[in-house]
């Protein structure tokens, strides 16, 4: 495959008429082709797929691809907007309430309190452990860094299920899947106020970070609080609209599908045009999708799930590729101590989460343990990792020519983290369960 590419993929070589190198499609289909063999492959190890496909992308040969086809900031920007948004309103379209009632108090708290509590060890261990870092890592950056890693990941939760081959109980993993909406919901909302209190007019500002939080506190939960309000209201709208469109304008699956990539994109665009909350309302109007009433019975949310998940899946393995393909090995090399350190404080600390806010009456040690172990990371925290670096240039503290190798550090750091605990906690698990299922 690397012959072909190198082939193919020669500079200056154009298909004639298009701006794209000869034999874009045929790579492209290629690598897509590479990734489901992995994924595949993967399966068969009993590991999530995520993991292998990171690998995948980080042994392409990225100088090859991006010199026959630069990936500039338009490209990378669009990439992985698309898939976010797509992944966010998948997340919506798994969240049945109806089979959580009674635990959406639990499921709250563990989406919102608990991804806050583990963030907060996981960020006072980096700090703790920043001297690891070569050339060091300022407290705005590591701070944003963290904050990618509050959101746990439906499609990588699913891999790890058919992995543990579906031994978790179905009252675990509709909680398990109830969550992920709640901490992806609330991990988007803390990366924007972070991102917004640390954030500086100029390059280059080293302003004590107490002083940012004096000044830009108030004025960023009230954009905080105008994105929520926003993608509400967008979302609630779609989500009123849709059992009538649906219902309306749908006779088969293929059908169902494009009204609800078209529903996700003009929530998320509605959402935008209000104020700003363009994710929060794909996830508003996916749950009201999924929860709605619709005169034909199978279009529910099992429907809607089901004529989705080929584009969830498409848009995460986008973006695991799309990491793996800006991950520098050199420099992966230099943060893999302070990755795999990271990578065990992490799951450590969600431990710690779930122990605290799930009570002992209603759940057994066992159960717990289980929880703990099902918050898995993968697309939607290296999606993050993508906004982080274009995000870095305008923090305080961090001069501008500090800017791009900080950001290749981080990109580095976190794909040693997501891939280390991706393997690391289907291991445990795998173990976990068959140590309780011999009690």
């Amino acid at each position: 495959m690397i012959g072909l590419l190198m082939v193919t993929l020669q500079p200056h070589a154009h298909l004639e008429g298009t701006l794209l190198p000869r034999g874009f499609f045929l790579v492209l289909g290629l690598i897509y082709l590479a990734a489901l063999a992995m994924d595949r492959l993967a399966a068969h190890w009993r590991v999530p797929g995520a993991a292998a496909v990171l690998l995948l992308g980080l042994a392409l040969p990225t100088e090859l691809l991006t010199r026959a086809h630069p990936l500039g900031p338009v490209q990378v920007e669009t990439l992985h907007r698309v898939s976010l948004a797509l992944l966010i309103f998948y997340a919506g379209l798994k969240t049945d309430l109806r089979r959580i009632r009674g635990m959406t108090a639990v499921g709250l708290r563990l989406g919102s309190a608990g991804a806050l509590i583990t963030l907060a060890i996981t960020g006072l261990a980096l700090l703790l452990l920043a001297p690891l870092m070569p050339g060091g890592l300022p407290p705005a950056a590591a701070a944003l860094a963290v904050c990618c890693l509050g959101a746990t990941d439906s499609g990588a939760l699913e891999d790890l299920l058919k992995a543990l081959r579906h031994a978790v109980s179905g009252r675990l993993s509709h909680l398990l899947q109830f969550e992920v909406a709640v901490s992806t919901l609330v991990t988007l909302l803390l990366f924007g106020l972070v991102a917004g209190v640390l954030q500086v007019p100029g390059h280059g500002a080293h302003d004590a970070l107490q002083g940012a939080l004096a000044q830009r506190l108030p004025e960023q939960l009230g954009a905080v609080g105008l994105h929520l309000l926003a993608g509400a209201v967008a979302g609630l709208i779609i989500g009123a609209l849709a059992p009538r469109l649906i219902d309306a304008l749908v006779r088969s699956d293929p059908q169902l599908l494009l009204v609800a990539v078209a529903l996700a994109f003009v929530a998320y665009g509605l959402g935008q045009w209000l104020g700003g909350g363009g994710l929060v309302a794909v996830f508003v109007a996916g749950v009201l999708l999924s929860n709605g009433r619709y005169r034909v019975n199978r279009f529910e949310q099992q429907a809607l799930g089901r004529v989705m998940h080929p584009f969830n899946t498409a848009a995460e393995v986008t973006v695991l590729l799309l990491l793996g393909l800006l991950v520098q090995p050199a420099v992966l090399l230099t943060v893999l101590p302070l990755g795999l350190l990271v990578a065990i404080v992490l799951p450590l600390a969600r431990l710690l989460a779930v122990w605290a806010l799930l009570p002992a009456a209603r759940f057994s040690w066992p159960e717990r343990l289980v929880v703990a172990g099902c918050g898995v990371r993968a697309a939607v925290p290296l999606a993050l990792m993508v906004a982080l670096s274009e995000e870095l240039p305008h923090l305080r503290g961090i001069p501008v020519e500090l800017a791009e190798p900080l950001a290749a550090q981080l990109l580095a750091l976190m794909f040693v983290v997501v891939l280390s605990d991706l393997l690391l906690q289907t291991v445990v698990m795998r173990r976990q369960l068959e140590a309780i299922a011999q009690r």
